[in-house]
Order: C-alpha cells, then structure tokens, then sequence
C-alpha cells in the first residue's frame, strides 16, 4: 500500500475518480463551451469581423472618370461622409450607427479592384465593421444603402445642370452681346444633344413628364428656335438697324437711344470733315489723270480713295439709321423695343428648352445609372468560429476539471495517510 501511495495515481485510477465525477465535468465543460460561443458571438466577433461587398458603378459619364457636371469623379466620395448619413436616413435598421466614429476610427474603407483607374470598367470593394450592426444582413443591406446613396447623388447633380441663361446676365447685356449669349446658349444644347445621340444613337427614347420621345426629336424641338436663318437675321438686324450697343429696358433703354443717336451724329460730322480733307488730298491726283494722256500712278493715292470710300459708306449707314437729317432713320425707341422683343422671344424660347435638356439628362442618367454587385451576400473576414471556439473552451475546461479531480483526491489520499 505504501509503495502504490508513493508511487502516485495510476492511470486506471485516474479514469475510476474522473468517472465518478463526470457529469460534474461534463456539466462545466458544456457551460463552458456555450458561454464561450456566446462571448465570440456577441462580444467578440462583433468587433474583429469585417463584411465587405465587390461592384461595379455604371452611369452615362463613368468611362471618363466625371460627374454629370464635368467635374471629377473620385471613388472615395462613396465613403463620404456624407453618402454615409444619405445611406444611414434610408432606413431604420440604420439610425444607431455612428458615421462619423465609423470614418475616424477607419472602421469603413473602399478599394479599386483593377490596376488601372481608368479602365472602361471599374470595380470597387467596400469594407465595413460588424460592430456598428446587428447581424450580417444589416451590414450588407448598409453597403448596398450606400452604393444607392451615391447613384442618387449622380443623378441628382445631373438634375442641377443649367443649360438656361440668368434673366440678370441677359437683362445687363448689349444687344450684341445677348445675341452672343443666345448664339452660345444654342450651341452648347445643340452639342450636348449631339453628344447624347452619339452615345445612345438618335432613336434612343427618354422618358420625360411620363411621354417617351426620341433624341432626334428634342434635337429637331431645339433646332427650329434659333436656326442659322433665323441667327443671321437678327445679326443683320442688330448691325444695320444700330441695336449693338443698346442696352436697357423701358425709360433706360430710350435714354441709351437717345445717346446712341447723338454719338451717331457727333460721328458723321467729323467723318465729313475727314471726307473733305480727303478729297482736297486727292483733287490734284484727280486734275493730273484728266490733263493727261497717260495716267499717272501717284504714291498713295490707292490708299487714299480706300479710306475715302469707307468714311463715306460709314455716313451712309449713320443716315440710314439717324437720317440724313438727324431725324428719324432705323434707330429709334419704338424700333429697338421691337428688336428686344425679338431677343426676349428667343431668350424665353431657348431657356424653356435648356429646361426640357436638363430634364432629359437627369432622365437619361436615371435610366442609365446603376450599380453591380458581384454578389448580394457580404464576405465576412477577420471574426472567429463560436464553433471552434465552444469546442476548444469544451476541451480546455474538461481537461482542467480531470485535472482538478486527480490532485482533490491526491491531497485526500495523502492526508489520510
């Protein structure tokens, strides 16, 4: 007996004194085991796990790297603060989740797949912290939240184009100068439709006020208000009749014709007195080439008769437009106000249809802007299996209760003895 004491716990005894206590053992161990599947479930996981979800973002203007506007695109916007609170207003499952924590401790990050950030076709990742929702299904529905935020921004900016002139800027401009605008004006929607139809093709239907119409058809609308007929009609218009420098309306536009009429007239007496010098210069020239039979060329008097033929065709269009007189002509109030009638048509005209061209290109990019998501169900990265870890917790806890079980009945059998 002394000889087993000393020698200690043989194997087979081991297993007898565990028997004798294993539903205690197993008991602790299963607790063990769910409460530590619990803690990584709950506690744990929650912070170390990441869900992360790959698309792409198509929209009319992606291939060069823009927004609608012109300005750049950067894909790190998607994350922005900004796009996180659009995604967190879009439901409710959301209204507990910190953005501005969730961007400071980096718990939200976005890569570009391809090695070329100017690829016709880009893909993206985003990565977000478990910890900020319940379960899976919030993180995932939270990613795609945010890549919708960011289609809407890009519609929305496409709906802020201002294709129209400012009432201000054309009321405070020169005839010549509101004829330019509303030449520039025509121009940049006639190109913008250009630029649609060679991308969609001029049949291609947009949806617009719940009527679909072809390209070809907004084009022909717009190009009927301020043709080139029509464009080189009231250019002339504005040139023969003395309209360029008016500006104005009601009393201020007749006192600027009133000006214009006197700058007019102050300018056909000088040119007079210029045209009789001329002629005093030229009238020697003029008796030579008479008296002789051979003409004689005399040095500048090509450039002389030129210069007279201008001052006196410049007088002939002053009359035309104060009269010879100084009374009467092209250029009088009742006149101008009928050409600035003619340019308010088409300034109305024409922003009616800038209107008609935004509204277009926010259809357009409502119908053309989407994003791909690789797959609908997040990868989730980084947590640790409650599985795994019940079992090891099972097996660490059985093993320490074995062990607690041997030495309790050692220090028992060595105090008996």
């Amino acid at each position: 007996m002394e000889e087993q004491e000393e020698s200690g716990l043989t194997f087979g005894e081991i297993c007898r004194l565990i028997g004798r206590r294993i539903w205690w053992v197993l008991g602790a161990s299963v607790l063990a085991a769910v409460l530590a599947a619990l803690v990584l479930a709950l506690a744990v996981n929650p912070s170390l796990t990441y869900y992360s979800m790959q698309f792409s973002l198509v929209y009319p203007s992606d291939e060069s790297g823009q927004y609608p506007d012109g300005s750049r695109f950067s894909y790190r916007t998607i994350i922005s603060q900004e796009r996180l609170e659009d995604a967190k207003a879009s439901d409710d499952r959301f209204a507990g989740v910190d953005t501005a924590k969730m961007l400071k401790e980096d718990n939200i990050s976005i890569s570009l797949n391809t090695s070329d950030d100017t690829s016709a076709q880009r893909t993206y990742t985003i990565s977000v912290g478990g910890s900020y929702f319940a379960n899976a299904d919030a993180a995932e529905a939270f990613i795609i939240a945010l890549v919708g935020a960011t289609e809407n921004n890009i519609i929305e900016r496409a709906s802020q184009l201002e294709y129209s002139i400012s009432e201000e800027a054309f009321r405070a401009s020169s005839f010549d100068a509101r004829l330019e605008l509303l030449a520039n004006e025509y121009d940049a929607m006639l190109n913008a439709y250009d630029g649609w139809i060679e991308t969609y093709s001029a049949g291609y239907r947009v949806i617009y006020n719940g009527v679909g119409r072809s390209l070809s058809d907004y084009r022909a609308d717009l190009y009927s208000l301020f043709s080139s007929g029509l464009r080189e009609s009231l250019k002339a218009q504005c040139e023969n009749g003395g309209f360029g420098l008016l500006y104005g309306d009601g009393e201020t536009l007749e006192q600027a014709v009133e000006d214009r009429r006197e700058q007019l007239l102050d300018e056909k007496e000088r040119n007079e007195l210029i045209i009789a010098d001329l002629q005093a210069a030229l009238a020697p020239t003029a008796a030579l080439r008479t008296s002789s039979e051979k003409e004689t060329a005399v040095s500048g008097d090509v450039s002389l008769s030129s210069l007279l033929t201008s001052y006196i065709e410049r007088n002939a269009i002053i009359e035309t437009q104060i009269g010879a007189d100084g009374t009467g002509g092209s250029l009088t109030y009742e006149e101008a106000v009928k050409f600035a009638d003619r340019l308010d048509d088409c300034f109305h005209s024409l922003n009616a249809a800038g209107k008609t061209l935004t509204s277009v290109t926010a259809a357009i990019y409502a119908q053309n802007t989407f994003s791909d998501f690789v797959s609908r169900s997040a990868d989730a990265t980084g947590g640790i299996s409650p599985a795994i870890g019940g079992v090891a917790a099972f097996i660490v806890v059985f093993l320490v209760g074995a062990i607690g079980v041997c030495v309790s009945r050692s220090r028992r059998s060595k105090q008996q003895a």
